[in-house]
């Protein structure tokens, strides 16, 4: 992926041929975490009696142990400390909550007292116990899990045969590798473009393809096909932020996800392409006074554009796998309407890691897309790029300032000096709003960072008598449409057989039970339409603190969501029907589905996580409500655009990313209209 340059002008004009930027390159690569993991010798045994309770031996997969506790160690050395502490802390609380009433600490107790002592954790209707629980057993079963011979004793892949990368595509010597810049460098251009994910990438296409002299950022690396090899904790380590650990505090605690690659979120989603429906559009008009150019008709053509650019088409019959045909079963019995998915995997041959990079390129995420489009037409690109201020001047964005991943000299990384006509950032909802607030733009209206929605999300899974292999095939194929207007949406959602541990809140021998019984496993999902709010604020390190909060209304919507599916699977022949709803582990009978929809569960109830965030930015037309126009410019910032997930006023009830790059190709036309 190490492109080299030709000496050439700093300056970025409208460009006539493939341009080159010039950089420095070092030899060396970055220097590796050498430490061992942040944990104490203490802490290590803490853990390693934890892990002997959690997941004990089997009659094939074999226990964990010290081996675990120390792959954990190792696995944390390269975490945020504050990550690292909250893992600390959970351990702590364990081992010191059986002081009170057995006067010995957890990893004190003998093996019986320990399983009794998790059991009650495990059990406890008490959201904050169970969020501690999690916070340490995720890590620990990713550890015990990801290993070569865990997966053979089910017969899943642990990782593919790495892909030879073809020969650099001429475009790529649009391409700079900011962790090789080894000197300050400085840069003019027409647009800058923050970020190269849904919105970035779509926009810079466009200003490119109009002949605007476009320079691409992004903090993230470009990854080729040899990268994506399936192996989830590479994925983790290099294609999500922050190892995919940013947490939605409040009182669900939701993991909410985001990719951090050239392609951004694109790289790591499932590949479904939706239309966001009239009935979002119509709230968005009434609600923020957007105009008529935000409706289904009015983005109908850039709808259009992006669905040729992706090749979106129903997911192929050959890959669907064998939960299509489980739900058809479930829906049909139930009356209720399912059908294939619409997915941008045009020549898509099933192989199941959709989440952790498209091994064969048939899933059109804007690395393979947008940004190589982009840059074909006279672009140029950044990577390792952290842009840390817009500069403004008189009220106007004149350009950026970032740190490069390059070798540090006298105390601090290379840097890069932007100047530009206009800036169009697109970091997603999580970073937009922390650069905009360190930039001082959009802070009139009290709203920026505010307003976040997270399209939750939660799953079923099912143990059938036949095999499911949920490991091949397309992850998320499927649907049941059936209350898509009330905001309820179901979608497959396939879990790898280590991912699938993480799924699963239980402990002990009824955990291990379950897992050697993975290819009789199968897992569906769902996402509501959330109301609730939450919003993004900054954090240490330039990361994202989330504080969200559950309302009544999403949480009798969640609930729904879960009856329904355990209805389905229980329709469609499932031995056991498995919800991990607190107080509700299994709903197997009709019975216990009845006290399950006589219950009322409660936000912290439900294991839920977020794929989608959205809002911290949003377009309006009352700069008092709102950060930007429908224009996607800063109300109190001229020649400022962000064109991402943070501009969507509100929960779209569907997958964004098509109606991010639908929006991002309207604000580059009106961008490039008013440019000199």
């Amino acid at each position: 992926m190490v492109a080299h340059f030709d000496p050439l002008p700093s300056v970025l004009t409208r460009p006539t041929a493939n341009v080159g930027i010039p950089a420095n390159i070092s030899a060396a690569p970055p220097p590796a975490n050498q430490g061992q993991g942040p944990l104490s010798s203490r802490e290590i045994d803490i853990i390693t009696a934890i892990a002997e309770v959690a997941m004990p031996a089997g009659q094939f997969l074999e226990g964990a142990g010290r081996g675990t506790a120390d792959a954990m160690n190792r696995w944390m050395a390269d975490i945020p400390p504050e990550a690292a502490r909250v893992i600390q802390g959970s351990a702590w609380a364990i081992e010191l909550s059986t002081l009170p009433t057995r006067r010995r600490p957890f990893s004190a107790l003998p093996l019986e007292a320990r399983v009794a002592a998790l059991s009650q954790w495990e059990q406890s209707r008490v959201p904050s116990a169970r969020a501690l629980l999690r916070a340490l057993l995720t890590p620990l079963k990713f550890s015990h899990f990801d290993r070569p011979e865990m997966f053979r004793h089910v017969g899943c892949h642990y990782e593919l045969e790495t892909v030879r990368d073809e020969a650099p595509p001429r475009w790529m010597s649009q391409v700079t590798d900011g962790r090789e810049v080894t000197e300050d460098l400085d840069l003019e251009c027409e647009v800058v473009v923050i970020g190269t994910g849904a919105g970035g990438a779509a926009a810079a296409y466009e200003l490119a393809s109009r002949g605007r002299a476009v320079l691409l950022l992004e903090e993230g690396h470009f990854h080729r096909r040899s990268s994506f090899t399936g192996r989830r904790s590479r994925a983790y380590k290099e294609l999500y932020r922050d190892k995919g650990l940013t947490v939605a505090l409040g009182n669900v605690n939701v993991p909410v996800w985001a990719g951090r690659a050239v392609g951004g979120s694109t790289v790591v989603n499932s590949g479904t392409c939706y239309r966001a429906p009239e009935r979002t559009f119509e709230y968005w008009r009434t609600r923020h006074g957007l105009p008529s150019a935000f409706s289904a008709e009015g983005l109908s053509p850039y709808y259009e554009r992006v669905e040729a650019m992706l090749g979106v088409s129903q997911a192929s019959p050959l890959h669907l796998g064998k939960i299509a045909g489980i739900i058809g079963k479930g829906a049909d019995h139930l009356g209720l309407s399912h059908k294939s998915l619409m997915r941008n995997a045009p020549g898509c041959d099933g192989q199941g890691i959709c989440c952790f990079g498209c091994p064969t390129g048939a899933k059109r995420s804007t690395d393979v897309s947008y940004v190589p489009a982009a840059l074909a037409r006279g672009a140029q690109l950044v990577t390792a790029a952290r842009v840390d201020i817009v500069e403004i001047v008189a009220g106007r964005a004149r350009g950026v300032t970032a740190t490069l991943g390059g070798p540090e000299r006298g105390g601090r990384a290379p840097r890069l000096r932007v100047k530009a006509e206009a800036v169009v950032v697109a970091g997603g909802a999580l970073m937009t709003p922390l650069l905009l607030r360190r930039s001082g733009a959009c802070q009139t209206s009290g709203m920026l960072g505010k307003n976040l929605s997270i399209h939750p999300a939660s799953k079923v899974m099912a143990l059938f008598d036949d095999r499911v292999d949920q490991d091949r095939g397309i992850p998320q194929s499927y649907t049941i449409d059936q209350f898509a207007e009330e905001g309820l949406l179901f979608e497959g959602g396939s879990l790898p057989f280590d991912v699938a541990a993480l799924g699963m809140p239980w402990t002990g021998k009824r955990f291990i039970e379950l897992m050697e019984r993975y290819p009789h496993l199968a897992t569906f999902g769902f996402m509501i339409q959330d109301h609730s709010r939450g919003e993004v604020l900054p954090g240490p390190g330039g990361r994202p603190i989330l504080r969200y909060n559950m309302n009544e209304r999403d949480a009798r919507l969640m609930q729904r969501g879960v009856e329904t599916l355990c209805g389905v699977f229980q329709a469609a022949g499932a031995r056991r029907v498995l919800p991990f709803v607190a107080g509700h582990d299994e709903v197997s009978t009709k019975d216990a589905l009845a006290r399950l929809r006589n219950s009322k569960v409660r936000p912290g109830d439900i294991e839920v996580t977020a794929f989608h965030p959205l809002g911290t930015c949003r377009v309006g037309t009352d700069p008092r409500r709102s950060c930007l126009g429908p224009d996607h410019e800063a109300h109190d910032v001229a020649g400022l655009y962000v064109c991402d997930g943070s501009a969507i006023p509100s929960s779209l009830g569907v997958n964004p990313q098509m109606t991010i790059m639908a929006m991002a190709l309207r604000a580059a036309e009106i961008i490039d209209s008013r440019l000199p």
